[in-house]
């Protein structure tokens, strides 16, 4: 199964958005250590044609931005803001998130992740730009 996500040709909008845990299956103690983990990450997001298998996106910043929730947990984001270059031709494309933890964080009793992440791990990130 893919997840998908929808652009017209030439917008910026809607950002493109992934939250990092949402398997349902992770405590709230993960999830605090996660979201504390990517505020000391390098984050980069990249696109290729899946047809063509030409790279449209390579090594892109993005931002960690506080989600919007009905709970009183903090969750974060990762989010890609398009540019008019980016949408500029339809096609079908296939995203990932590169995630690069620098380990630079500690508390005492936690282990923080260190290393490099893609993301989505499980499935595809398909991209429709129409």
């Amino acid at each position: 199964m893919n997840q998908e996500f929808f652009i017209i040709k030439g917008a910026t909008a809607p950002y493109l958005r992934i939250e990092l845990i949402n398997d349902g299956r992770t405590d709230f103690l993960k999830s605090d250590i996660i979201n504390k983990s990517l505020q000391d990450a390098t984050i980069t997001f990249s696109m290729w044609n899946v047809d063509t298998d030409v790279l449209k996106i390579s090594k892109a910043p993005c931002n960690v931005v506080l989600a919007k929730t009905d709970g009183c947990e903090e969750k974060y984001v990762i989010e890609y803001r398009w540019r008019e270059r980016d949408t500029k031709e339809s096609g079908v494309y296939k995203g990932q998130f590169t995630i690069d933890f620098h380990g630079n964080l500690t508390e005492e009793g936690v282990d923080f992740p260190q290393g490099k992440l893609i993301v989505p791990i499980s499935e595809d990130l398909k991209i429709y730009i129409k």
